[in-house]
């Protein structure tokens, strides 16, 4: 079957039309899904409050279980990231107003990035978070995860979104 000359730019535009549709409805299908799958790899991740991550910096580690009697806020960022800065200034915000949050900042990095000590100016328990945003399949940078008191999971976030860590508290 041949396509007449007269109908091939319009039917040019509707198929364009529908697979602009088709791309804008998985795109968002795509994020919900990779926010979904972050949260379940965190809530089945057996080893969140026991691992010990090194700090930064220093010859010890922690385990974010020996914070447990406060609730903990634990930060993927990456010195790359712009909007990983703006999620810190934001949460350092939120940390005077809510004194007894620990916030654990986990640091992601390749082999080749190293860090100054003077890019680590925020009141946070800074740790090597590599291992664990691999472990924990994190889908992007910056993203949280919050912890109440006992360690239990209350939230999961990726991404950075203005004022979205103020509707935590």
């Amino acid at each position: 079957m041949k396509l007449d000359q007269k109908y091939f730019i319009p039917f040019m535009v509707i198929v364009a039309i529908f697979t602009m549709i088709f791309i804008v409805l998985t795109s968002f299908n795509f994020k919900q899904q990779q926010q979904e799958r972050f949260t379940e790899f965190t809530l089945g991740y057996d080893s969140l409050l026991t691992k010990k991550h090194p700090f930064i910096h220093q010859e010890d580690s922690i385990r974010l279980g020996d914070l447990s009697g406060s609730p903990v806020l634990l930060v993927f960022w990456s010195t790359w990231s712009e909007k990983s800065a703006a999620l810190f200034d934001e949460i350092h915000v939120i940390s005077k107003d809510i004194p007894d949050l620990k916030i654990v900042a986990a640091l992601v990095k390749d082999v080749t990035e190293s860090i100054e000590e003077t890019n680590l100016s925020q009141d946070f328990i800074y740790i090597d978070g590599t291992i664990l945003f691999n472990e924990l399949r994190v889908p992007g940078i910056p993203s949280y995860v919050l912890l109440d008191e006992k360690g239990n999971l209350i939230s999961t976030h990726v991404g950075y979104k203005e004022g979205a860590v103020n509707e935590l508290f």
